[in-house]
C-alpha cells in the first residue's frame, strides 16, 4: 500500500515538473520590433512597454492579449519588452532601457512583470499601466487615452 502511495506521487511530481517545464518554455518573451537610433532619440510614439518573465503566470495568460495589442496599434505606438526572466535578460533590458532613455523607468519597475505600462514619447512620463490578467479591452483604453492625449496639442498661454 505505500509502495503504491510512493509511486503514485512520483508520477504525480513527475508530471507536475513536466507541466511546468512545458509551460516556461512556451512563455518566451514576445518579440518586438527593434526602434531606430532616431526614434530612440527622439521618439514620436508613446511607448507600451511589456514587462515580461518566462516564470510569469500572467505573463502567460495575457500571451494572447499582447498580441492582439500588438496587432491593433503597429505603427502607432513603439513597443517594448522588458525580460526580467533572468540575470542575462534582465542585463540586455538595462541596456535597451538605457537606449531608449528609460534609465529611471528601468530603474522604478525593475523586478515587475505581467504588467503593461504606457509612456508618454517624448518625456518617458508614466501614463497608463495595465496588471495582472486584463481584457484586451483594458490594454485598448490605456492606449486609447495616451493616443487621444499625444493628439491634443498643450494649451498656449496668451501673453497680455
Amino acid at each position: 500500500m505505500i509502495r503504491k502511495l510512493l509511486v503514485a506521487g512520483a508520477a504525480m511530481a513527475v508530471a507536475l515538473t513536466a507541466t511546468v517545464a512545458v509551460l516556461y518554455i512556451s512563455n518566451s518573451a514576445p518579440i518586438v520590433p527593434t526602434l531606430s537610433a532616431a526614434e530612440a532619440a527622439a521618439p514620436t510614439k508613446p511607448f507600451v512597454i511589456k514587462l515580461h518573465a518566462r516564470w510569469c503566470p500572467y505573463c502567460l495568460l495575457t500571451k494572447d492579449e499582447w498580441a492582439r495589442v500588438e496587432q491593433a496599434y503597429a505603427g502607432r505606438v513603439n513597443f517594448v519588452v522588458l525580460d526580467a526572466t533572468n540575470e542575462a535578460a534582465i542585463h540586455r533590458s538595462r541596456l535597451q532601457a538605457e537606449r531608449l532613455n528609460m534609465r529611471q523607468f528601468f530603474d522604478d519597475y525593475n523586478g515587475a512583470t505581467g504588467v503593461v505600462v504606457v509612456l508618454d514619447g517624448r518625456t518617458k512620463e508614466v501614463l497608463a499601466e495595465v496588471g495582472g490578467n486584463a481584457p484586451f479591452e483594458e490594454f485598448r483604453a490605456a492606449i486609447e487615452v495616451v493616443l487621444a492625449r499625444q493628439a491634443t496639442p498643450p494649451e498656449r498661454k496668451l501673453i497680455d
